[in-house]
């Protein structure tokens, strides 16, 4: 007989020795793990959970009170490396009741997009364990040697576990092995056969939601799974996980180990605290007592992945624009009250002169008042010197008022040119700068990007989307939801793909628009964004 059977024949022999006893499967029992640490589930799971930097806990004690049997411990910080891409390290102690398997994970998943939404996603979980006998019930003679016994104790054993996932909008389908290669150092050889190994298969669907105020990014995620272990029988679940920024709520069926349910809550912005309980419905495990989870994780930052393109720096041109106008409005003010003043001080002066000739003429008018004939002439010329100076007074009054309006307009219609002149300069910049990028073999921008040659209805321009949807239906709650935060979101129709494209802002140049992706649109939006042009009108 193989060794590696004779180890398994004598340890089930131990295990149905007690008539109470049941034998658990091989796996890492992770069937529950949703909301933190689901990279032990699936290892593309790290780009999308724990994001974007944490450390997370997690326990699970089988059956039994927190000293007593099988438990399993897992403590893994992940983080994103950029949008794309994720890596995660993490100590590790299974307990299966025969088994004390102690040691460490290192996970690494990188996505490639294809476009309309559609993403394929690798990833790899690489577990190095040391695996020894911990079922103190059996008690071996020290008078039989069994080398094969020898052989299962302090063994280290290392274990490459893959996964990938398809998704395309929000349905996904995934498949990892567990140990899907191994090595054993202490026998020098494979640890597991190939009808030893443990094949998982899922598919979920992502459901965005619109929920009570103050909650945000909520979404419900049912997933199905079939799950095959060995010496034992295929398990099939089912699992729901609702989750939010403030608390979530989750609910699964194993056809092994039963009916769970859990909850949890985020505190203080980077504190979140949760538990589960799952009880057994097959007739082997009805009458085990229930099994605990509890989770517990610490959100370090919120770092964005989507730093700036090697080599290229964004030019603060801008604010520079934005300088000169400030200049340009400041010295209008300055000459409109110059100007004013300037009037001012000639209407005061006319009127100062024409007061001082009537004085002069009033006085002139007592000295001949005697003489009607003059008194009648001198008033009518004095009359007629004062409608003068009205007149003049007047027409100084509205060439100082005109000749100060044609200034302004002048002014304003050369600010206005100087900022067209600056924008059509910072255009032609943007665009050198692409074709140089095209000539040189380089992506126009980093993460997803791509172009059209004309949208009716659309400027030409750099837009800013949030996400592409098939039916109006999700693409109204999306919108419903930017709004809730203050973004005024619109939406445009590309009939080559047949999908509505919902973007955050317009931008005259793709510089503006990377700015606006990268600092995850000034903190109003912390979701993946890309770029969309529209070459021409």
């Amino acid at each position: 007989m193989d060794k590696k059977y004779a180890i398994y024949a004598i340890l089930f022999a131990v295990l149905f020795s007690n008539a109470q006893e049941v034998a658990l499967p091989t796996d890492l029992r992770q069937h529950n793990l949703t909301e933190f640490n689901a990279s032990l589930f699936n290892p593309v799971f790290s780009l999308d959970r724990n994001n974007p930097e944490s450390i997370a806990w997690w326990s699970r004690y089988q059956w039994q009170t927190i000293d007593g049997d099988p438990t399993s411990i897992y403590v893994n910080y992940s983080r994103k490396l950029n949008t794309n891409s994720s890596i995660g390290a993490g100590f590790i102690q299974n307990n299966t009741g025969v088994f004390l398997n102690t040691g460490g994970v290192l996970n690494y998943a990188h996505a490639f997009d294809f476009g309309n939404n559609m993403q394929l996603a690798f990833g790899l979980n690489l577990l190095g364990f040391n695996s020894e006998i911990t079922n103190v019930r059996y008690s071996p003679n020290p008078e039989i040697s069994l080398p094969q016994l020898q052989l299962a104790q302090n063994a280290f054993i290392m274990q490459f576990a893959p996964g990938v996932r398809f998704s395309v909008d929000g349905f996904s389908v995934g498949f990892t092995a567990e140990n899907l290669f191994d090595y054993n150092f202490s026998t020098k050889g494979s640890a597991s056969e190939s009808d030893e190994k443990i094949y998982l298969g899922m598919i979920d669907y992502r459901l965005p939601l619109s929920m009570f105020s103050g909650v945000d990014n909520a979404y419900l995620l049912p997933m199905l799974y079939v799950k095959s272990v060995p010496y034992g029988d295929t398990q099939v679940g089912l699992n729901a996980l609702l989750s939010s920024n403030k608390f979530w709520l989750q609910t699964g069926y194993n056809s092994f180990y039963g009916l769970s349910g859990g909850l949890g809550g985020r505190f203080f912005k980077h504190v979140s605290l949760g538990a589960l309980i799952e009880f057994g419905l097959d007739s082997e495990i009805r009458d085990q007592d229930p099994t605990f989870e509890i989770i517990a994780a610490y959100t370090l930052g919120s770092p964005d992945a989507r730093k700036k393109v090697v080599g290229f720096e964004v030019e603060e041109e801008v604010p520079m624009v934005l300088e000169k106008e400030g200049e340009v409005a400041q010295q209008e003010d300055e000459d409109r009250i110059a100007e004013e003043r300037k009037v001012q001080r000639e209407l005061s002066k006319a009127e100062a002169l024409a007061e001082k000739q009537a004085l002069k003429k009033s006085k002139k008018q007592k000295r001949v008042r005697g003489k009607k004939k003059k008194a009648l002439a001198e008033e009518l010329r004095v009359a007629q010197e004062l409608a003068e100076a009205k007149r003049l007074k007047e027409a100084q009054e509205a060439e100082a008022l005109a000749k100060a309006a044609q200034m302004k307009e002048q002014k304003r219609l050369d600010s206005i040119k100087a900022v067209e002149l600056a924008l059509a300069k910072k255009i032609q910049d943007d665009l050198d700068m692409i074709a140089a990028r095209k000539k040189a073999g380089k992506p126009v921008t980093q993460g997803h990007y791509e172009e059209e040659e004309k949208i009716e209805g659309q400027k030409a321009g750099f837009y800013l989307i949030g996400n592409v949807y098939g039916t109006s239906r999700y693409r109204d709650i999306f919108v419903e939801n930017l709004k809730k935060k203050g973004i005024d979101a619109k939406f445009f129709y590309l009939e080559r793909t047949k999908w509505d494209y919902v973007y955050l802002e317009r931008f005259d140049t793709l510089r503006e628009a990377e700015a606006a992706r990268d600092n995850k649109f000034n903190g109003k939006y912390t979701e993946r964004t890309w770029i969309f042009r529209v070459i021409g009108e």
